[in-house]
């Protein structure tokens, strides 16, 4: 029992310090560690060969796409701009029928603005006419208030936007033409909105 005990350890004792030798141990033992395997060569590229025929076909099917995608972007343009057309369409028409609301909302003010304005032209002067214009003067503020003012067109180019000429008169002066010479009826914007235009007469050179 015991020789085959002790014969175990001895050979524990022979095989372990070989096992775990360093490299250090190897070098001073004039062993030398051995060099990492050399790497695999890169193997040689594969040319692909396509055939004639098929490369055509593969040039006619881009061309084909290129040109069905600048048709598809053609088309995305132009359904972009009749957008913004029909937007702009509607925007106009929305603006024209705000307007005929209010003028016919306010057409009995502006009315009797018109009335009072032309009995100021024709009053004699005295107190009456004095009255009448503060009264007038009041009137105009608080409809200002409310944000609706009369927009100046005499003596200014002629606006289609703020005036309608239903007169022309000549002249030999190039500075006048265009101008609106005389105002037949105001114009009066709510919030900055015209909703009547004025009725005027344009200066045009002969």
């Amino acid at each position: 029992m015991k020789d085959r005990h002790h014969g175990h350890h001895g050979q524990h004792g022979q095989h372990g310090p070989r096992e775990h030798a360093s490299h250090d141990e190897a070098r001073a033992a004039g062993i030398e560690p051995a060099s990492p395997p050399e790497p695999a060569p890169a193997p040689d590229p594969v040319e692909l060969v396509v055939p004639a025929g098929q490369c055509h076909a593969m040039e006619a099917r881009a061309l084909a796409a290129e040109a069905k995608l600048r048709e598809v972007a053609d088309a995305f343009r132009a359904a972009q701009q009749d957008l913004e057309n029909a937007r702009t369409r509607l925007e106009r028409d929305q603006a024209l029928r705000v307007r005929e609301v209010l003028a016919r909302a306010f057409g009995g003010v502006l009315a009797a603005l018109d009335h009072l304005d032309l009995a100021m032209e024709h009053a004699d002067a005295g107190p009456l006419k004095a009255g009448l214009a503060l009264s007038l003067r009041q009137l105009h503020d608080a409809l200002a208030a409310e944000g609706l003012e009369r927009v100046a067109t005499v003596g200014r180019p002629y606006d289609p936007a703020t005036a309608e000429a239903v007169a022309v008169v000549p002249t030999a002066d190039p500075a006048e033409n265009d101008l609106v010479v005389e105002e037949y009826r105001p114009a009066y914007a709510l919030g900055g909105q015209v909703i009547r235009p004025a009725q005027v007469r344009v200066a045009k050179l002969a």
